[in-house]
């Protein structure tokens, strides 16, 4: 029987153009209301499953499932799930209050003309558009279109709403605010939200959970904090976030949750990671650290020479190199005592590093 609370299913869909293959036996499913990111870098395969899921492209093999009806060979009208693009894909010749209501429109069942203007009045209400309704989508910025977008989308009340890289025209802080924004209205909303990006920053602070996506499949799905703080490969680990892969060798274990490596001829206290992995004595194991794990301390175990110091706005980036292995160690604030050239010293606390796995490209890392 159906889990009723999953809104969407994907059963081991697959998808090749030509020799390329796009998609590769990936399933999983989404909770009625959440809000899911699919993040990953251009041509891993985000937009194509979007459109195996709107109907817009044929699987070639799979099954798609909505509410616990399958869905794969319906026609997109009939999945109610709705998708939001990039370039917003407004109407020129038509208002905001034509572009909003054509999906009432052109619905089978139309709406009596009162309900369509409640309607068009309480999403542009949402998206605090009220008062645009004669303007047409020329005379609007960037952001203003995103919401015409948005409000055209959600009110035929789809089941899942689909967004492509919809905030990647606009600039930094119009993006930034239209991420909260996007956040509170799903909430608000209660509507499933499948999100695709290549933007780690848009993952980490609007997803319940992310699916990082690689060659057609799915590293790795988890809450933002899970992906951030546990990545199961050197990967994840360097896509999500900035990360140092320490070159290890593997001691022992010392309870379930923690293991003991050698970093440059020291030991190091880390979580072994939830990839399942059983390790032995001697191997050679990647290890990734996040920068502000990295103390700063005159008494530190370990030590490095500062070659490169770099201030981002509140983020001090400093480029530590520690024998054959450069690390980056972040600091907050603007910190004038230290300078390219100088030796410093640090600790790197136990538990702070966590054991990835090595992808297959990148088989040696760290012996260098």
């Amino acid at each position: 029987m159906d889990d009723v609370s999953h809104i969407l299913e994907i059963r081991g869909v697959s998808k090749a153009f030509g020799e390329t293959r796009v998609i590769r036996d990936l399933s999983f499913s989404v909770a009625r209301g959440e809000f899911l990111t699919v993040l990953g870098s251009s041509g891993c395969g985000k937009t194509t499953l979007l459109r195996i899921i709107c109907g817009l492209e044929e699987a070639d093999a799979g099954s798609v499932f909505l509410d616990g009806r399958d869905v794969t060979a319906a026609e997109p009208n009939l999945r109610e799930v709705n998708t939001v693009f990039q370039n917003y894909a407004l109407f020129p010749h038509m208002t905001v209050f034509d572009n909003v209501a054509y999906p009432l429109r052109i619905a089978k069942k139309r709406p009596p003309k009162e309900e369509v203007q409640r309607r068009v009045a309480d999403a542009l209400a949402l998206v605090r558009m009220t008062g645009y309704e004669r303007r047409f989508p020329s005379a609007l910025s960037g952001g203003q279109r995103q919401r015409i977008a948005i409000a055209r989308a959600v009110i035929g009340q789809p089941r899942v709403l689909l967004l492509d890289e919809p905030l990647g025209a606009l600039d930094l802080n119009l993006r930034r605010q239209m991420q909260t924004e996007l956040k509170n209205l799903q909430k608000s909303l209660g509507i499933t939200f499948i999100y695709i990006t290549h933007d780690q920053e848009e993952a980490l602070n609007m997803s319940d959970r992310i699916a990082v996506m690689r060659n057609g499949t799915f590293l790795q799905i988890g809450t933002p904090s899970e992906i951030y703080d546990s990545p199961r490969s050197v990967y994840v680990a360097r896509f999500v976030g900035e990360a140092n892969i320490l070159p290890c060798t593997f001691t022992k274990m010392l309870d379930d949750t923690s293991a003991q490596v050698d970093f440059g001829g020291m030991p190091l206290t880390v979580r072994p990671g939830n990839h399942g992995r059983t390790y032995r004595n001697g191997d050679f194991v990647p290890a990734a650290l996040r920068g502000e794990q990295i103390k700063l301390s005159d008494t530190g175990t370990f030590s490095g020479t500062v070659t490169d110091v770099s201030f981002a706005g509140g983020v001090l980036r400093l480029t530590l190199s520690c024998g054959k292995t450069p690390l980056t160690a972040i600091r907050y604030g603007l910190d004038t005592s230290v300078h390219p050239g100088d030796t410093v010293r640090f600790d790197i606390p136990a538990l702070a590093a966590v054991l990835c796995e090595s992808d297959a490209d990148d088989a040696g890392e760290g012996r260098l």
